[in-house]
C-alpha cells in the first residue's frame, strides 16, 4: 500500500512539475518626435483579450506610450498574443490632427512601415521572457498621409 501511495505521489509530481507554461511579454514603445500630438487608434476584433493597455491613446509631442502583449510559450510579435492574432480587417489609424495614415493587417503594404510587421520595429531589449520593441514617429511618417476632412458637426442621413 505504501509503495502504491509513493508511486502515485511521484507520478503526480512528474506530470505537474514538467508542465510549465511561461508567460512571455512583448512591449511596444511608441515615441513621438514630432511637434504635434499623435492619436493612435487600433481597430481590432480581439484587442482586449491579450492587450494590457487601451487601444486608443494620445502621444504628446516628444512623449511616448507603451503597449504590452502577452502569450504563453513564446514572445508574441506586435499585436498578437494569447487567443488573439490580427484579423483580416484590423487596422491602426495614426493621426496628428491634420493628416492621418492607416496601416492594415491585410493585405500588407510592403511600401510602408506597417506597424503589424515585426521588422518595422527596432528591438531594443531582449531578456529570457520579455522583448521590448521601439517605433519612433517623425514628421516623415506624415509626408504622404491623407489630409483629414474637416467636420462641420452635422450628421448626414
Amino acid at each position: 500500500m505504501k509503495k502504491l501511495l509513493l508511486i502515485s505521489v511521484l507520478i503526480i509530481f512528474v506530470f505537474v512539475g514538467c508542465n510549465k507554461d511561461y508567460v512571455y511579454v512583448s512591449t511596444c514603445v511608441y515615441k513621438n518626435q514630432t511637434d504635434e500630438s499623435i492619436c493612435f487608434t487600433w481597430h481590432s476584433h480581439y484587442a482586449r483579450r491579450s492587450l494590457t493597455e487601451d487601444t486608443i491613446f494620445i502621444i504628446p509631442p516628444q512623449g511616448m506610450h507603451e503597449l504590452k502583449f502577452r502569450r504563453e510559450g513564446a514572445c508574441p510579435p506586435p499585436f498578437c498574443g494569447d487567443y488573439m492574432g490580427p484579423f483580416y480587417d484590423d487596422s491602426i489609424v495614426i493621426s496628428n490632427g491634420e493628416k492621418q495614415f492607416i496601416h492594415k493587417f491585410y493585405p500588407p503594404d510592403p511600401e510602408t512601415n506597417n506597424l503589424y510587421q515585426e521588422e518595422t520595429y527596432k528591438l531594443v531589449k531582449e531578456r529570457k521572457r520579455h522583448r521590448t520593441y521601439e517605433y519612433i514617429f517623425t514628421d516623415d511618417d506624415f509626408v504622404n498621409a491623407e489630409p483629414i476632412e474637416p467636420s462641420d458637426g452635422s450628421v448626414s442621413e
